[in-house]
């Protein structure tokens, strides 16, 4: 698979694509979908299939304050297009400053999908919108791209258990603590990649050290609080079971903010300070609790360690 990491300051490609254009965060069903059917007409007419994205959410250039939390990041992006796009050829990054989002319609045709992707039939959803002020819709793509001999195909989106597959709907699953049922709508594993810094360490006196995780992008989506359990990869390739906390200690801290811990199993010790840790959420077990005694939730935490060994397979 190409990646193309800046489609302004390049030639783009060489050849005529099949383009699918979306940010595609999370790469879930719907997206699967899209992508798949992307690489099934490039291939029926003998072209490249071709993924055009954003380095980021349009909403963080236009209203950063209210822009959405991410299910994944770049990085994750192109990884999950990779495993689940079945076959995408290329990836076309776009860098979305204000500069590119000041392109006309008629300029995003003409520079992006003429010019750099050499588009010969792109592929959209029946609300997407494009150029200055959101003024190029499915209309404006397929009259304007007749005069470019291009073709536009607008896709139905991808309905499970009667709820549309977006990012929005996912993002409200895991706010809620709906883990299952966000991870039926992504068709893989939701994942939180983090750098481990030092923490309080109270897991260690109550016999469950913890890794304290700060994800790498504040705006990443953390599931709601409560006791997940989990696979840890180490940025080293080692994976290990873990019991992971996220929310604010209320039996043992004062303050409020968000924390993320993950106690690792299967005979991990080591010092992963300064080191990266990606989890993946198998199960929530239970919600975040405050318990009278710092006895009774060490013993909570041994039932929580063994759900985990009960549910989660050893890697």
């Amino acid at each position: 698979m190409k990646i193309v990491r800046d489609i302004q300051d390049t030639r783009g490609v060489d050849e005529p694509t099949v383009v699918a254009i979306g940010v595609f965060d999370g790469v879930h069903m719907g997206h699967q979908a899209v992508l798949k059917e992307t690489v099934a007409r490039a291939r029926a007419q003998h072209v490249k299939s071709c993924v055009f994205t954003f380095d980021r959410h349009p909403a963080q250039v236009f209203a950063p304050d209210k822009a959405p939390f991410y299910l994944s990041s770049l990085d994750e992006r192109v990884r999950l297009i990779g495993e689940y796009g079945g076959g995408v050829d290329i990836i076309a990054i776009a860098r979305f400053d204000h500069a590119f989002s000041s392109l006309t319609p008629l300029e995003f045709i003409e520079e992006i999908l003429y010019k750099r992707l050499h588009c010969q039939e792109v592929l959209v959803g029946a609300d997407f919108r494009f150029g200055s002020k959101k003024a190029g819709d499915v209309s404006t793509l397929q009259s304007v791209g007749r005069r470019y001999s291009f073709e536009t195909r607008v896709l139905d989106s991808v309905e499970l258990a009667g709820e549309r597959a977006s990012s929005t709907q996912i993002r409200g699953l895991l706010a809620d603590g709906h883990l299952n049922e966000a991870v039926a709508m992504l068709g893989h594993t939701f994942t939180v990649t983090g750098l481990v810094v030092e923490g309080k360490k109270l897991g260690r006196t109550l016999g469950y050290p913890t890794a304290n995780l700060q994800p790498l992008e504040p705006w990443h989506q953390v599931p709601s609080s409560g006791i997940y359990a989990c696979l840890a990869h180490t940025e080293h390739g080692k994976v290990y079971r873990a019991a992971v906390s996220i929310g604010s200690n209320p039996t043992t801290d004062s303050d409020s903010s968000t924390k993320i811990e993950a106690y690792l199993m299967d005979g991990f010790d080591q010092d992963l300070y300064g080191q990266l840790l990606t989890l993946d959420f198998a199960e929530r077990l239970r919600d975040e609790m405050k318990f009278d005694s710092l006895d009774a939730l060490i013993a909570q935490i041994a039932k929580d360690v063994a759900n985990v060994e009960r549910l989660v397979a050893r890697p």
